[in-house]
């Protein structure tokens, strides 16, 4: 309420150099104004529209007559509306705008033959678009789709308003089966009047529906480029998906970053490694997720051209480390402790890494197979053949990692014997 009296104080600051009478009136109709403006804020439509009645009664000014009214269809109390909509043509029979309430009114009302002749008597009289938008709505709701599409292009051809447009294109493609002309209609106002968010989204949506998939993805992409519409963007993406065509959908990913996890799958599907990691690592920085930190240090290694590079080892060894501790994920428990192990790091403590991933997944023929490798490491070969021949009879040997350890181990066994 401070504000309001501060409003208030200032604008009886500015009126006060002039005559008390007209001071007085100033100040009431700022007053009011405020009142009004600030219920209607709050959705409090019939609070406003009593603010904007009394500053009809105070000013006769027409504008917050109409006011008034508007806050009563905005609150959908027709019976009020009506009342004093009648009482208000009593006064002012010819007035365009109320007869304009009027016609909503029996719309409202579902008396759409009766608004539907007001209607046309209007537009007939005064060639405004307001007044054919509610004929073209009379006659969508008796049905006659050809008339109100007849009806919309008397109003777009006053002002060209995209609104319209696409209300148009829409009848003609749902309910006339005019797809086609639908199409042209909102190319050709692309083309002569610029592009829209609503436009352009509509335009690929109609695109899509009938199939043209490149065309619509074009105006998706179109319509973010121009509005960074993320939701367009998205659309262009689910087309790319559809499509399996990964390379506009990195592109406009890239371009977008709408959906950077998706972003990082599909470096991940192509083996994009260096950029994997980088965008994984970004993630991380972004939302503190230890999994993105683990995924990072993965796909550093993945992506490496020489993996044996101390330096690298290090850099993923201590990237994985970190990110365990808070993460605890099997996958990257066992990756580092075989990275370890493999490399001979530090065979002792990545087995510790491998055997707290079996804690978790004690049957992974994975996790067992780099238990088997630490243990043949450590030159303890009956173990690591008992355990290397298990994971045999679980996955065979397709896997050219378990078939190049059985080859090692079973060797080692040999050695032990003699």
């Amino acid at each position: 309420m401070i504000k309001y009296l501060l409003a208030v104080i200032v604008t009886s600051c500015i009126v006060s150099g002039a005559p008390k009478s007209v001071q007085n009136t100033n100040l009431l109709e700022d007053t009011f104004s405020l009142y009004a403006l600030d219920a209607q804020m709050r959705q409090k439509y019939h609070q406003s529209s009593g603010f904007f009645a009394e500053l009809y009664k105070q000013t006769s000014k027409k504008e917050y007559l109409y006011q008034s009214l508007q806050m009563l269809e905005q609150a959908n109390d027709i019976k009020t509306l009506s009342k004093q909509l009648a009482a208000a043509l009593i006064a002012l029979p010819e007035d365009e705008t109320l007869k304009r309430f009027e016609i909503i009114v029996l719309l409202k009302g579902g008396n759409f033959a009766e608004a539907s002749q007001k209607a046309l008597i209007l537009s007939e009289k005064s060639n405004q678009a307001a007044n054919y938008l509610l004929y073209a709505e009379a006659r969508l709701k008796l049905g006659e789709y050809a008339d109100a599409v007849a009806t919309l292009k008397k109003a777009y051809a006053l002002n060209y308003d995209e609104t319209t447009a696409e209300r148009i294109a829409l009848i003609q493609y749902t309910q006339l089966g005019e797809k086609n002309e639908a199409i042209h209609f909102l190319k050709e106002h692309i083309g002569t009047h610029g592009n829209s968010q609503i436009l352009g989204k509509r335009l690929g949506s109609l695109y899509a529906d009938g199939g043209a998939l490149d065309d619509a993805a074009v105006m998706y992409e179109q319509a973010y480029e121009a509005y960074q519409d993320p939701a367009s963007a998205e659309a262009a993406l689910k087309i790319y998906l559809y499509q399996q065509n990964f390379s506009k959908m990195t592109a406009l990913l890239e371009k977008s970053h709408t959906n950077d996890s998706l972003l990082l799958d599909i470096y991940v599907k192509v083996k994009a490694f260096d950029k994997a990691s980088a965008l994984a690592q970004t993630l991380y920085e972004r939302e503190d997720n230890p999994l993105y930190l683990a995924q990072s240090s993965v796909f550093k290694y993945e992506g490496a051209e020489n993996r044996k590079d101390p330096a690298l080892l290090t850099s993923v060894i201590e990237g994985l480390k970190k990110a365990n501790t808070d993460l605890e994920e099997p996958l990257y428990l066992n990756y580092l402790g075989y990275l370890m192990i493999d490399h001979d790091v530090n065979v002792t403590e990545g087995m510790g890494y491998v055997q707290r991933a079996l804690e978790k997944q004690p049957d992974s023929p994975f996790y067992l197979d780099s238990l088997a490798w630490g243990k043949y490491k450590m030159g303890e070969c009956v173990e690591a053949l008992r355990l290397i021949k298990q994971v045999e009879s679980m996955i065979g040997t397709d896997e050219d990692e378990v078939k190049d350890h059985l080859k090692a181990i079973e060797k080692c066994k040999t050695k032990e014997k003699n």
